[in-house]
């Protein structure tokens, strides 16, 4: 394995009740950028991630990881909580991840404080409204210090604004070089935060590609009808 690829799949095929999900699949994920996985609904995007994250066995193929004890984390489109209080919950995750510090409150609100949601410290966390969910969902997943950060469809039920503050937080989990694999259907949002691409179209990769190249120059029918609204 490439010393810049952080994680490399081989042949992967994944099926479900409904039939084939993901046709043998060979690609490789790189270390240090954003690369977002473009498709319309039901494409097969968060099969994709699900296979990556280790949540959903392949059918056949394999994925290939650089170290044994690589960290990754997951974040979903609906969070869930404990019924405890924001700072409780986030605890409770740096005390399951055997953080060998002691002061996990003061880590907790450390982070919180990163991304201006020191204010609900207290508050249960179920109360919070669906962006503050999944900025606090993302906090979570940070929390673990994974090398790989897998996002399904993270903005899919937020407003414009919550959606802008999520993306921002995303920019700044960027600046530590983590490698952010996410899933969307939202063209204008790949444009933003994308620096590669990987377009799926019913179970099969169709580009890999930088996003540049995917914008200006796409090769395949099917993104073609994808950026112009037809698939």
């Amino acid at each position: 394995m490439n010393n810049d690829v952080a994680l490399q799949l081989e042949e992967l095929s994944y099926s479900h009740e409904k039939g084939k999900a993901l046709y043998d699949t060979t690609l490789d994920i790189h270390k240090g950028k954003t690369t977002v996985i473009l498709g319309p609904n039901g494409a097969g995007k968060s099969i994709l991630l699900k296979l990556c994250h280790g949540l959903l066995k392949p059918e056949s193929g394999q994925i290939i990881h650089p170290s044994k004890n690589q960290k990754s984390a997951m974040v979903f489109p609906k969070p869930v909580f404990l019924r405890r209080s924001v700072i409780e919950n986030l605890t409770y995750v740096l005390d399951s991840s055997d953080s060998e510090n002691e002061d996990q409150e003061e880590i907790a609100r450390d982070a919180l404080n990163k991304f201006s949601m020191e204010t609900f410290a207290d508050q249960p966390a179920r109360s919070l409204s669906s962006g503050e969910k999944q900025r606090l969902s993302l906090i979570r997943a940070l929390l673990l210090k994974p090398e790989i950060l897998f996002l399904d469809e993270p903005t899919a039920n937020l407003d414009p604004r919550a959606t802008a503050l999520l993306e921002s937080m995303i920019g700044t989990s960027r600046e530590s070089d983590m490698t952010i694999v996410m899933a969307t259907h939202d063209l204008m949002q790949a444009r933003r935060i994308a620096e590669n691409i990987i377009f799926i179209d019913n179970g099969k990769i169709i580009e890999v590609s930088d996003a540049t190249s995917f914008f200006e120059n796409t090769q395949s029918t099917e993104a073609k009808n994808f950026l112009s609204g037809k698939l």
